[in-house]
């Protein structure tokens, strides 16, 4: 028993290298998100540090990996913008330090079809953190009101 606790012990500091996901609160997300649209993901692509397209499946994102896999999303409706044009298609990166496979991620997205809320920023319609821009429409109205509290 000593000697798994010390293991343990040994090994906790390991833990902090691994990738988790990051988090935010809606609150925070309604709150900083410059642009809320409606949209649904059509498709699923990765590049590598040049932009180059990776099609190898098995192909991963992680820490010390320059590749990034971007959701394809088509933009059905605009319910908050500061934008003069909202594109129709937007390419979003997943957070390029999860330990993700291009084949993993279509796989979870190839029959989806759900509409959801994305909260983005900047011109450039970027996450609001790596990977974080998701939200379901059924928290429309909660993010509307506290996007409209924060932008008074």
């Amino acid at each position: 028993m000593r000697r798994i606790l010390l293991s343990l012990i040994a090994l906790a500091p390991l833990a902090a290298l691994c990738s988790l996901p990051l988090q935010m609160t809606l609150s925070d997300m309604a709150t900083e998100a410059d642009h809320v649209l409606v949209g649904h993901v059509v498709g699923v692509d990765m590049v590598d540090g040049n932009g180059d397209a990776i099609a190898d499946s098995h192909a991963q994102t992680g820490p010390d990996l320059t590749s990034v896999i971007r959701l394809r999303i088509v933009v059905a409706g605009t319910l908050v913008t500061t934008a003069a044009q909202v594109p129709k298609v937007l390419l979003l990166p997943l957070d390029p330090l999860m330990h993700y496979s291009l084949g993993q991620i279509k796989a979870a997205h190839e029959a989806d079809s759900a509409q959801r809320l994305m909260l983005l920023k900047g011109v450039g319609f970027s996450p609001i953190q790596p990977g974080v821009f998701f939200r379901p429409l059924l928290d429309k109205d909660e993010v509307l009101r506290i996007h409209a509290a924060a932008h008074r």
